[in-house]
C-alpha cells in the first residue's frame, strides 16, 4: 500500500511509470495494492459519486464513472465502491494512509487539484483518451476543484451536521484524532451538497427553472443556484441528498424563492405573493424579473421532478401567502 508521502509527493514521471504498470495488467484474478494514481482518481470520483449508496444487491448500478475506472484500472466495480469508503473512513479496514490522505485532500484543494491533474496528464500521455478516462470534476478558471453548491451550506447547521456525523465517526475510531475527524466529517457533508447541486443543475439542463435563464458558457459563475426546496438546515440526511428537493433557479428567482415570494404547486404552477403582486405594480424594473418573465409553469426536469412532498412544506412553512 502507498504511503501517506507517497500519494502527496507523486511526481509526473512516477504517476507515467504507474500508468505504464496498470496498463500491462491482464486481469482482475489478482488483487494487487492500489497505485498512488488509482488513490488519487477514486479520491476525485467523490465528486460525481456516493459509495454509500451501492454494494451488495444494487453494485450493477453504479455511475458510469466507476464501471470506466474500474475497467481501465482490471478492477471490479465493487473493489472500487470499496476504496472510495476506505477513503472517507466508512469501513475500519482500509489502508493506513486512505483517511489521512482524503483529509488532507479536503484540507487543501489546491494541492488536489495539482495531484488530479498529474494523474490525468499522465493518462493522456500514456495514450488513455477521455473515452476511457473522462475529466469528471469542476474546475474553476484558476484549476482549482469546485464543489457546487456550497454557498447553500448554513454555517450553524451545518456544524451541528458535521457534529453528528464526528460523533459516528470517533464510536467506530476510523480517523487518528478529533480534528481529522472533524475534518473527514465535514468533508464528506460538503461533498454530498456538491453532487446534489450538480445533479439538480443537470436535471435543469442548467437553465432556471423560473425563468429559462441559460448561462451554459459561464459555469461555476455563480449565476445558476441549485436550492432546496425544503430547506437544507430543515431536511433530514436523506432529503439533503434528493435531487427532487432541488431546483435550478437564477439568483433572482432563488432569492425570491428562498424569502417566499414566489412557490410552485403540485402541478408546478409558480405563484407569487399578494406584496410581489403589488410590487409590480408600484416599483420600478420589478416587473422585468416577475413579470412576463416569470414562467406561469416551472420548467420540467429531465429526470426528478420535484416531489409534492417539498413543495407543500415550502407553502406551508416558506411562502408569505396560502394558495
Amino acid at each position: 500500500m502507498p504511503s501517506l508521502a507517497a500519494l502527496l509527493e507523486l511526481t509526473d514521471e512516477e504517476a507515467r511509470r504507474q500508468w505504464g504498470r496498470i496498463l500491462q495488467r491482464a486481469d482482475r484474478s489478482r488483487q494487487e495494492p492500489y497505485t498512488p494514481v488509482e488513490v488519487v482518481l477514486c479520491c476525485a470520483l467523490f465528486r460525481v459519486v456516493d459509495p454509500h449508496r451501492f454494494g451488495g444487491r444494487n453494485i450493477h448500478l453504479i455511475p458510469e464513472e466507476v464501471a470506466r475506472l474500474a475497467e481501465l484500472f482490471k478492477r471490479s466495480t465493487r473493489s472500487i465502491n470499496i476504496k472510495m469508503l476506505n477513503l472517507d473512513g466508512s469501513r475500519p479496514n482500509g489502508a493506513a494512509s486512505d483517511v489521512p490522505f482524503y483529509d488532507a485532500m479536503a484540507a487543501d484543494p489546491v494541492h488536489f487539484t495539482a495531484l488530479y491533474e498529474c494523474v490525468l496528464l499522465a493518462a493522456r500521455h500514456m495514450g488513455i483518451d477521455p473515452s476511457r478516462l473522462p475529466d469528471f470534476i469542476e474546475r474553476d478558471t484558476a484549476g482549482n476543484a469546485v464543489m457546487l453548491g456550497q454557498d447553500s451550506l448554513p454555517h450553524g447547521a451545518l456544524m451541528e451536521a458535521v457534529e453528528v456525523a464526528a460523533a459516528r465517526l470517533r464510536v467506530r475510531q476510523l480517523a487518528a484524532d478529533d480534528t481529522q475527524t472533524f475534518r473527514v466529517a465535514e468533508q464528506k457533508i460538503r461533498l454530498g451538497q456538491h453532487r446534489f447541486a450538480r445533479s439538480v443543475l443537470e436535471n435543469y439542463g442548467h437553465q432556471c427553472a423560473f425563468c429559462d435563464f441559460a448561462p451554459r458558457s459561464l459555469p461555476r459563475k455563480k449565476l445558476l443556484i441549485a436550492s432546496h426546496i425544503k430547506p437544507w438546515s430543515a431536511s433530514n440526511d436523506t432529503e439533503r441528498l434528493d435531487a427532487a428537493n432541488g431546483v435550478a433557479s437564477c439568483p433572482m428567482h432563488d432569492a425570491a424563492f428562498d424569502v417566499g415570494l414566489i412557490t410552485v404547486n403540485g402541478g408546478l404552477r409558480v405563484h407569487r405573493a399578494r406584496s410581489l403582486r403589488h410590487s409590480l405594480a408600484v416599483d420600478d424594473g420589478v416587473d422585468h424579473g416577475f413579470g412576463s418573465t416569470l414562467r406561469p409553469t416551472l420548467r420540467k426536469p429531465s429526470r426528478a421532478s420535484p416531489d409534492n412532498t417539498y413543495l407543500t412544506w415550502h407553502q406551508e412553512h416558506v411562502y408569505v401567502d396560502a394558495i
